[in-house]
């Protein structure tokens, strides 16, 4: 959890969040944290005790970087998929942690991959849409808390 090459965050994109809150929500038990302009997380209550055992003092952490009740428990975000945009299937993405997300990009066009969206500064990271030799698109992300 959170090392170079680890699934490191996941994310459903969703034309229908209601549906996709009542059918994960029956599935997996997950439910939903609203974090405003922020956007929705998906949380699975317990996650953050588990993940304390793993790396204690996880909870703490998030806490003291100001996370919202619950966040310790996120598994995923919940991303709603622009009204006006027909073309964007339903789907979910995944990320993986990255020591530098600059130099991942640039390593992953020298095998044969693609920039899909350059690194960027966002909340907490500096991260990077790729796709592989196979057209698999996934996101970098380095963790940067100055980005906060």
């Amino acid at each position: 959890m959170n090392e170079h090459g680890a699934v490191n965050f996941n994310d459903l994109y969703s034309r229908d969040l209601e549906a996709a809150k009542q059918f994960y929500n029956a599935v997996f038990g997950w439910e939903s944290i609203d974090l405003g302009p922020g956007g929705q997380m998906w949380t699975l209550p317990g996650y953050g005790d588990h993940l304390d055992l793993l790396t204690p003092g996880h909870a703490e952490m998030i806490a003291e970087m100001g996370g919202p009740a619950g966040f310790e428990n996120v598994v995923a975000s919940l991303n709603l998929i622009d009204p006006d945009d027909a073309d964007t299937q339903p789907h979910w993405g995944i990320t993986f942690a990255v020591e530098d997300a600059d130099a991942t990009a640039a390593r992953a066009v020298e095998l044969g991959g693609a920039v899909v969206l350059p690194p960027t500064d966002a909340p907490w990271v500096r991260m990077s849409v790729l796709r592989d030799p196979a057209g698999a698109v996934f996101s970098a992300s380095q963790f940067a808390p100055e980005n906060a």
